[in-house]
């Protein structure tokens, strides 16, 4: 009406407060003050194009009040059009010009000044703060809520204040309550790196499930094989960033049908259609993930996979999990294959290995476990320079086999006791071979120690506290770790093997070349001998054999000249005794000079010390 020369009204409305208003005149005097003010607007703005100005009373807040309560606490649908506003006329009631709210997963993001920021009304131009709140849930998400006013306004009274305040703590409450819902989500179905976890796979196993969608899937659970040793090269940044390119790359492949998520660590499992598990098979096997512009890395895994058959009957969750579970750790038992498919025997071996584990400990109470000593023999002269002492168990009258029972006690402690089991026994052998004379010198003996005994700070010391308790000389033990020592860590063998050196007990590294890191293992560790996998042996008539000589030799010259004592495991012919002569290989293990001999046999073998026919 102003801008088109029409009557205008200016007013001011006051309702009768009981409590503190005592006269007519008090509420009179309320209503003409907030009259001369609303006639000041009139006078001083200008209304083009801009929302008609809403004066503040009392009762048209609390009108405005109760429409933006009742818009918020519809939990069945959020109407953000009319809480916007309802809050941009209480804006004009109260002459603030702009608002903002900011909400913030963590304190972390906080204090980075990141987070999310919701603008529910600016009418530009310049503005000075008036207030901020700041609210915390209960999982450490938070958010803020602040008001501007323009530096020309007329400020607020005490209270106009409270209402702006009680507005302020209901949009935060609010805002809070509904972004607390998407970060409770997240917490709950996403890692702290934003893969989905466990409880997300759960929820997507139980609708297949629910509607029978299963039938023609894959599932697997699989892990990144010694990726700390990307992390160690790389740094922890480039790592996460490796292991998220090679999700994306498996994500890629099982396409908008499948479903991968974290475990944790470097543990997934992926769900996938049948017609997509041979790719996945093969990128698990092998990727190569480009690290940055000029280098790459290559990452492997062990994996367990489990295909649907058609017409399998699927109940529950576990009757999935249950078999890629089972099939991942097969697939983790040392063997060559590191990706293995369920099967029934997978179930069979499983439940022959809960058979050992049961049967273990009175095993070892009962002395059923023998140590068997195999010959290490000079192959230019044909003495015997040592033995290996390898474990046989004999249960009611029968002999199982290493590789029935040790894998079983590798996945507990119990393979541990079985060491230091072995090791009293060898040294009580020992001594009786130094109590019987001089026909029966001491040889040097080897004994595996399980690649679980590194992290046992105490080793070195309970390894020697078991000599001398059998008082026989510290370099008559040698003590292997195999070369797949490296998964827990090259710092923690090497303090081991310089402590045991320190002693004057040797050591031996074993199986060289079938680990994956073979080369770091000879660089400032400090081996008495060097032992080669007879997978580096060539075979007469094999296809490759020149390579195999070629790798042969490499090794045994890089050993030596390491200053490694250098020995072959797994001779077997006069052909391969050939291979280590022409290598400069001066020492063999294996079936040309004998097998794994009772201690009776091995005695005999002592007296002579020699296998002068096998030169």
């Amino acid at each position: 009406n102003k801008n088109n020369g029409l009557v205008t009204l200016a007013y001011g409305l006051s309702e009768y407060m009981p409590d503190t208003d005592l006269r007519v005149q008090d509420v009179f005097e309320r209503a003409d003050a907030l009259m001369y003010e609303n006639k000041k607007r009139f006078k001083s703005e200008t209304f083009e194009n801009e929302p008609v100005v809403e004066s503040y009373s009392f009762v048209r807040f609390y009108e405005l009040y109760e429409k933006l309560l009742s818009a918020i606490c519809n939990f069945d649908y959020v109407d953000k059009e009319l809480i916007g506003e309802l809050l941009v006329k209480i804006s004009h009631m109260f002459r603030l010009s702009k608002g903002v709210v900011r909400v913030y997963r963590n304190r972390q993001e906080e204090m980075e000044g990141g987070g999310e920021t919701l603008c529910p009304f600016d009418y530009g131009g310049e503005c000075i703060e008036i207030k901020t709140i700041r609210a915390e849930t209960s999982v450490l998400s938070s958010g803020t809520i602040t008001i501007y006013q323009s530096p020309d306004a007329d400020p607020l009274t005490y209270e106009e204040y409270e209402k702006v305040e009680l507005v302020m703590r209901t949009v935060l409450s609010f805002v809070t309550r509904n972004r607390l819902k998407d970060i409770i989500y997240d917490l709950a179905f996403f890692d702290d790196a934003g893969y989905p976890n466990l409880r997300s796979l759960n929820n997507y196993l139980m609708s297949l499930i629910k509607s029978g969608r299963y039938q023609g899937k894959f599932a697997c659970r699989y892990n990144l094989r010694h990726f700390s040793l990307v992390n160690q090269e790389w740094g922890r940044p480039v790592g996460d960033e490796v292991m998220k390119k090679h999700f994306e790359g498996l994500r890629e492949i099982l396409g908008e049908s499948g479903f991968l998520v974290r475990l944790g660590g470097d543990n997934f499992v992926c769900i996938g259609t049948a017609d997509k598990v041979e790719e996945a098979k093969n990128y698990l096997q092998e990727a190569v993930i480009k690290v940055d512009e000029v280098s790459s890395v290559k990452i492997l895994t062990s994996a367990g996979i489990y295909c649907v058959p058609e017409g399998a009957v699927i109940n529950d969750i576990g009757d999935i999990m249950n078999k890629i579970i089972n099939a991942f750790r097969a697939a983790q038992s040392g063997g060559s294959d590191h990706i293995i498919f369920y099967d029934e025997r997978i179930l069979q071996r499983k439940q022959k290995s809960m058979r050992v584990q049961q049967l273990f400990s009175d095993a070892l109470a009962n002395e059923e476990f023998v140590p068997f000593y195999q010959p290490k023999v000079d192959i230019t002269t044909g003495k015997i320079i040592g033995g290996e002492a390898l474990c046989r168990w004999f249960h009611e009258g029968q002999m199982i086999s290493p590789a029935d029972f040790i894998p079983a006690l590798e996945k507990t402690s119990d393979i541990c006791k079985l060491d230091f089991y072995m090791l009293e026994h060898v040294c009580r052998d020992q001594r009786k071979w130094l109590d019987g004379g001089e026909n029966r010198k001491l040889v040097p003996m080897s004994i595996n120690f399980s690649r679980k005994h590194i992290m046992n700070m105490d080793l070195p010391d309970v390894i020697e506290e078991i000599m001398d308790k059998y008082r026989i000389p510290h370099d008559s033990i040698e003590v292997e770790f195999t070369e797949t020592t490296t998964d827990v860590g090259f710092s923690d063998l090497k303090r081991i093997v310089t402590s045991l050196h320190g002693k004057g007990i040797k050591t031996s590294i074993d199986d060289f070349g079938m680990g994956f890191s073979s080369l770091n293992l000879l660089k400032g560790i400090p081996w008495s001998t060097v032992k080669i996998d007879k997978a580096f042996l060539p075979e007469e008539g094999a296809a490759d054999n020149d390579e195999r000589a070629v790798m042969f030799r490499g090794v045994v010259t890089m050993s030596k000249s390491l200053g490694f004592n250098c020995i072959a495991e797994g001779v077997e012919t006069d052909y391969q005794l050939q291979v280590l002569r022409d290598a400069g290989c001066d020492y063999a293990q294996g079936y040309y000079y004998d097998k794994p001999l009772p201690k009776l046999e091995f005695e005999s073998r002592l007296v002579t010390k020699s296998y002068a026919d096998r030169i």
